[in-house]
C-alpha cells in the first residue's frame, strides 16, 4: 500500500509541532508529511515535488491562490468555528474535490477523516486484485457477551499494527458513541442507503468512514429500524463496494444481536470468533447456535469458528477516559494479544 505524500504548513509552532507529532505517532504507515513554517517555503517545495494534499494553516492566505494552481487537493485550516453544517456534495466518481475548510481546534480524527476523503482518488489507485485478498473477520456471541464490542474493537486494534483495518458494527445500541467517543455524522445506514440508491462511490464512501486510534470504522446504525431492514444483499453489495473502491486489506465485522440472514452473512467471513461464557445456560444458547447453522446448510461454517469463553465484565468500565486505550494495555487487552498469538486456546 503507498503511503500518503502530505504538505502541512503553519506558523503557529506549537500547533504545527502538535500536528506533526499526532500524525507521526498514529499515521505513519500510511502517510509521509513535510512540514513547513513558512508559506514561501510550502510553495516552494510545491513546485519541485509531488503530493497528495497540501494542509494549509495559519499565515498561509497570502499563497493560497499559486498553491491551488499545483492541481492538489487542498485542506485550509480556518480558526472560525462554522455555524452550520455544510451540506453534503456529491462528486462524480473521477474527480476528486480541490479545496476544502475544517476547523483546526477540533479532535485530530475529523481533520484526519477530511484527508482521507480528499485524496480518495491517490489512496485507491493501482488498486487491481485487492478483491482477491481482503479478508472478513466476523465476531458473534450467540450467548450475547456484554464483552463482545470491546473485544471486536480490541481485535480490530491489534489487527491494525500490521494490516489496513476497517471495522463495522451491527451491534443494535452498540454504546460505541458514548463509550469510545467515537464521531461521525453518517453511519452505515447512510452507506447503505447510497448503494441501494446505486449513488455511492469511494469520496462518497470515505466521508462516512472515521478513525480511532489505529484502525477506520463506518459509525454503526443510529436507527434500529435501518438495522432491522439490513439485508443479505445489502451485505454482499457493501463488501462488493469495499473489495472494489477501496484498498482495506481486512474488515473485523461484529454482527451484534439480530440481524438477517445471519447464517448467510457469516459464510462471507474468512474466520469467525464466536464468544461465549462458562456455564449451562450459556453453553445451551451456543448449542442451538451450531444447530441453525446445521439446519441452514452451513455447517462447513464450524470449520472457520473459533470458539472463545471469554472470561471478563464490563462492570468495572468507566467513562471520563479512553476506554479503548485503556482496555488495550489492561489484562483484557492482554488476553486478546495472547489468544492471536496463540498463547491461549478456546474450544475449537
Amino acid at each position: 500500500m503507498r503511503k500518503l505524500t502530505v504538505a502541512f504548513c503553519d506558523t503557529d509552532e506549537v500547533y504545527r509541532s502538535r500536528f506533526v507529532t499526532y500524525l507521526m505517532e498514529h499515521q505513519a504507515k500510511e502517510m509521509t508529511i513535510c512540514a513547513f513554517s513558512e508559506p514561501e517555503l510550502l510553495l516552494e517545495h510545491v513546485k519541485k515535488r509531488d503530493f497528495d494534499v497540501i494542509i494549509s494553516g495559519s499565515g498561509c492566505i497570502s499563497v493560497e491562490e499559486e498553491l491551488e494552481e499545483a492541481g492538489i487537493p487542498i485542506i485550509v485550516l480556518t480558526e472560525e468555528m462554522p455555524g452550520l453544517v455544510a451540506e453534503e456534495t456529491d462528486f462524480p466518481v473521477n474527480e476528486k474535490p480541490r479545496k476544502s475548510s475544517v476547523f483546526k481546534y477540533q479532535p485530530m480524527e475529523r481533520i484526519l477523516h477530511e484527508i482521507h476523503v480528499v485524496t480518495g482518488g491517490s489512496r485507491n489507485a493501482g488498486m487491481t486484485g485487492i478483491a482477491c485478498r481482503q479478508e472478513v473477520i466476523g465476531i458473534y456471541s450467540p450467548a450475547k457477551h456484554e464483552m463482545q464490542v470491546p473485544f471486536s474493537m480490541i481485535l480490530a486494534t491489534i489487527l491494525s499494527e500490521k494490516r489496513k483495518i476497517l471495522y463495522l458494527n451491527f451491534m443494535q445500541f452498540s454504546g460505541m458513541f458514548k463509550t469510545f467517543a467515537i464521531c461521525g455524522e453518517s453511519d452505515v445506514g447512510d452507506v447503505i442507503l447510497r448503494l441501494r440508491k446505486g449513488s455511492m462511490n469511494a469520496e462518497n464512501f470515505l466521508k462516512s468512514v472515521y478513525v480511532a486510534g489505529q484502525f477506520s470504522y463506518i459509525p454503526p446504525f443510529r436507527n434500529p429500524e435501518q438495522l432491522g431492514e439490513f439485508s443479505i444483499e445489502d451485505f454482499r453489495a457493501l463488501l462488493d463496494f469495499i473489495r472494489k473502491e477501496t484498498d482495506f486489506e481486512a474488515l473485523a465485522i461484529d454482527f451484534g444481536t439480530g440481524v438477517q440472514s445471519l447464517a448467510e452473512m457469516l459464510e462471507e467471513c474468512s474466520s469467525c470468533y464466536c464468544l461465549g461464557k462458562t456455564g449451562y445456560f450459556y453453553e445451551s444458547q451456543l448449542e442451538e447456535f451450531l444447530n441453525y447453522l446445521e439446519k441452514a446448510g452451513k455447517g462447513d461454517l464450524l470449520e472457520r469458528i473459533h470458539m472463545i469463553d471469554l472470561p471478563f465484565s464490563a462492570k468495572n468500565l468507566r467513562g471520563g477516559t479512553n476506554i479503548l486505550e485503556q482496555l488495550l494495555w489492561s489484562e483484557f487487552g492482554d488476553y486478546v494479544r495472547n489468544y492471536l498469538s496463540g498463547d491461549i486456546y478456546g474450544r475449537e
